[in-house]
């Protein structure tokens, strides 16, 4: 059973969604562009049903952000029939599209398609996240640093899971704020360093590496 995130803020679409694709997976569902990043960052879907026309935050803008960390497949939902705008869909990190109104049939066919993607870092096999001594477990929410249990809050649960899904990436403050928080990252430098702080120091009391996290000065945050 896969993670279908639907990200649509017509509730009867929604709902029409959540019917066809709940028999066969476990759906969840956003009606605008901040919940939407944080249903992801909560839920790391398997596969994103997105609607570009949202409140708060764009389609566009959720689907850059998701694809600065993420290649979970992405199948766009757009009344848009230009052809130069869909083709740039693609070009910023699309999967696939349907235009509105779509067809039920054809709509199962490609999230199916999707789903066989073997390169997505959300596989249905994946569920393991490691780097060196330290082991989260994404559906358990377990972790562990050199054979020691650690028990993080949530927010700094879904930061080490976003560090580890690209270890050695440098994320910018904003994107990891933006990912975790599911809101614009403005005012937020304090918020987000009193909680990366907190996350350093509990890895480094456990590990045997006590740089694990890293500040690359002027750009972000680190694994090494």
């Amino acid at each position: 059973m896969a993670k279908i995130l639907v990200i649509e803020d017509h509730t009867d679409i929604q709902a029409l969604l959540h019917d066809i694709l709940s028999p066969k997976h476990q759906v969840f569902a956003a009606l605008d562009g901040i919940s939407a990043l944080q249903s992801f960052a909560d839920h790391q879907p398997d596969l994103i049903i997105l609607d570009l026309m949202l409140p708060n935050i764009t389609g566009e803008s959720v689907l850059k952000t998701i694809r600065k960390t993420s290649n979970v497949p992405i199948l766009v939902l757009t009344a848009i029939q230009d052809k130069t705008k869909t083709v740039a869909l693609l070009q910023a990190g699309a999967n696939d599209y349907l235009t509105k109104p779509f067809d039920i049939d054809e709509l199962l066919a490609r999230v199916q398609v999707q789903l066989r993607t073997p390169n997505s870092i959300n596989n249905l096999n994946n569920k393991i996240l490691s780097f060196n001594e330290i082991y989260l477990n994404v559906t358990t929410h377990e972790i562990s640093i050199n054979d020691h249990p650690l028990i993080l809050p949530k927010k700094e649960f879904n930061i080490l899971k976003i560090l580890l899904q690209h270890p050695h990436q440098v994320f910018e403050k904003a994107q990891i704020y933006e990912m975790v928080w599911g809101e614009p990252y403005i005012d937020a430098e304090n918020t987000l360093n009193v909680h990366l702080s907190n996350l350093r120091i509990k890895i480094n009391e456990l590990a045997t590496n006590p740089q694990y996290m890293i500040s690359v000065w002027g750009i972000g945050i680190r694994l090494i």
